[in-house]
């Protein structure tokens, strides 16, 4: 205790500022706060089991860890208030130059952000434990296990038909089409029960053209004639579609049209997306695309390898092989704490058999676990119909005469969903689990949440640093009244707004604007030109209103050029090349860094206001 006593005698003696900001204990006990939290975020998902959801990004916000926050934060402001306001230099009249009066309200600002922002000390160190726990090598090489085994966890029967075959190369290079209506019944085609396949080679044309709707015009002569797309894909700027040529024979790598591991091809994960903010599993939703197949063909090359990986084991009919990479699989699982009751030598045996040559996939594993009512989650199951031409109860409808002249065995066979259900296992697995731990994982390694959150805290601490620094000049009575002031005068100009929007046919937008810029710079201008002839009380209320508002009035003003912005190109400017319109507003142009800018406007105000606060003071009472 006698040292700090020393220390705060000596900081009254040559820092008077700074002892009487008390900025020196503050940034301290801010500091103890935020190694708190560091540790909070490095203990916080220690347990894999927490990483099992979709996201984490909000875990800070919904565990409770923000209440923390909130409350000692608040109790440090109040506390920090407590002692600092025993001593206000300003009111008792200690001499202070605008530097000097800038200088506090920068040490409010630094103080109040210090102790608002344990958001990234958490953040931190729930980083630096994923990274320590999970390094970047031994998730690419968990990755290529899980996606390597990916291909034997037969949980839907939808990723083992034909259609999904992407090794050997034709098959990647192909279109093929399941429509029955467009199947051309002279040429080669395949059928599995109510299912049809027919390969296509595909020539493609690049368009680089909009319609003024903003969508690619199709290339020509297709576009008049009316040529059907296969598919087709979107770059940045163009896109490339598809279209059938020929139909091409594959018997020679056809052995069975059923459902077999030959034809997956698939990823559990992708890294390299996730990366990027893209989701693997929206790229498994078709609904996404206007024309099926039409995925990136990088993602289309990298599920094809697997389709090649899983090939090449099941043609070298090594069981042993098999099981070590399913072991290896449950064992990546078992740290990762997903639930299964998997054991790696009968899965493995599920796979393998003398009486399967073409590797057909004869039993399911369900992606739950097993209760009481399996008749009632088995629902959770689905299985598509790619013709359509079923109920969802199996039984033909519409198409049945269609599908007996291409399969005319279909009633002595059994359908696709009576095979799967016939056919599931109790064993079980939580692949969404494993999805969700290695995304989580991802997206904490390369979340960038400085530049996304920091300016929200710059701007709490901007304007609690300006309120307090507002009491500190004025006092309580004067800001008192300045907030009251403020808040009648949003009252008028909201009346006066309503007024004006019904006289006006509702075109306020902008009268409104205008009418807000000239009651801001009445409040503005008067204590710097003509604060002599203000009555004390109030030229203290427009100074009150200025330091809080004054980046108020930045915005509006951007807001101004923006609406005349956009009034100079409404409906003028089109890029006839891209068919995009090329209007771009001061908010386009700057993004986030208008708030910066607004921000540095700020200080760069309250520094050359306070010579007018100093003259204020030296006026009567």
């Amino acid at each position: 205790m006698q040292k700090i006593h020393q220390f705060n005698q000596y900081l009254l003696e040559k820092y008077p500022s700074i002892w009487n900001t008390r900025i020196v204990w503050m940034l301290l006990a801010s500091f103890g706060v935020h190694i708190l939290f560091f540790i909070i975020g490095y203990l916080s998902h220690i347990d894999p089991v927490s990483l099992q959801k979709y996201s984490v990004k909000n875990d800070y916000f919904t565990d409770g860890v923000f209440f923390v926050h909130l409350i000692i934060s608040i109790l440090m402001i109040v506390g920090w208030l407590l002692m600092m306001l025993k001593n206000n230099a300003f009111k008792n009249f200690y001499p202070s130059t605008k530097g000097k009066l800038f200088a506090q309200f920068v040490q409010y600002f630094i103080i109040i952000f210090a102790g608002t922002t344990f958001f990234f000390s958490y953040k931190t160190g729930f980083r630096v434990y994923i990274n320590q726990k999970y390094s970047d090598q031994e998730m690419v090489k968990d990755i290529d296990v899980i996606n390597r085994s990916y291909p034997f966890l037969a949980q839907s029967l939808e990723n083992y038909t034909l259609d999904n075959r992407l090794f050997p190369k034709p098959f990647q290079d192909l279109y093929c089409e399941t429509d029955i209506d467009k199947i051309e019944r002279n040429q080669k085609y395949f059928v599995y029960y109510d299912r049809v396949y027919q390969f296509y080679s595909v020539y493609s044309k690049t368009s680089f053209k909009k319609n003024k709707n903003g969508d690619f015009i199709m290339p020509e002569p297709e576009n008049s004639l009316k040529t059907p797309i296969a598919y087709s894909e979107e770059k940045d700027n163009s896109e490339i579609y598809y279209f059938k040529k020929n139909v091409v024979d594959l018997s020679s790598y056809i052995t069975t049209t059923g459902l077999t591991y030959y034809n997956f091809s698939n990823l559990l994960y992708d890294y390299s997306y996730q990366n990027a903010d893209y989701d693997v599993r929206a790229v498994e939703d078709n609904s996404l695309y206007p024309y099926k197949n039409a995925e990136n063909t990088f993602l289309k090359t990298k599920k094809a390898a697997i389709n090649q990986k899983t090939t090449e084991l099941l043609n070298r009919k090594k069981p042993a092989e098999l099981e070590k990479l399913l072991k290896d699989f449950l064992e990546i699982s078992k740290k990762y704490r997903i639930r299964t009751n998997l054991d790696a030598k009968i899965w493995a045996k599920m796979v393998y058999s003398s009486q399967n040559p073409n590797f057909e996939v004869r039993y399911f594993i369900r992606d739950y676990k097993p209760g009481n009512n399996d008749d009632d989650t088995y629902s959770a199951v689905t299985v598509d119909s790619v013709s359509a031409s079923v109920d969802e109860s199996g039984n033909i409808v519409s198409d049945s005469v269609k599908i007996r002249e291409f399969n005319p065995k279909i009633n002595e066979e059994i359908s696709p969903k009576d095979y799967f259900k016939n056919n599931l296992t109790n064993y079980y697995y939580h692949t969404e689990n494993i999805k969700d731990v290695l995304q989580n994982i991802d997206f904490v390694k390369n979340e960038d949440f400085v530049s996304e959150n920091i300016h929200i805290y710059l701007w709490i601490a901007f304007f609690l640093s300006a309120l307090i620094f507002s009491f500190r000049i004025t006092g309580l009575k004067s800001l008192l009244f300045s907030i009251i002031s403020a808040g009648l005068l949003a009252l008028a100009v909201t009346l006066i707004s309503v007024f004006y929007s019904v006289v006006a046919n509702g075109k306020a937008e902008v009268f409104i604007p205008y009418l807000l810029l000239f009651i801001a710079f009445a409040i503005l201008l008067p204590p710097i030109f003509n604060l002599k002839n203000l009555n004390k009380m109030v030229s203290s209320i427009l100074i009150n209103i200025s330091i809080n508002g004054f980046v108020l009035l930045l915005l509006l003003i951007f807001a101004i050029i923006s609406i005349h912005q956009t009034a100079d190109c409404r409906g003028e400017i089109y890029d006839h090349a891209t068919g995009n319109k090329t209007c771009l507003t001061v908010f386009d142009s700057l993004g986030l860094g208008i708030s910066y800018i607004i921000l540095f406007g700020g200080f760069i105000f309250i520094y050359l206001y306070s010579s007018i606060i100093q003259k204020w003071k030296a006026m009567p009472e």
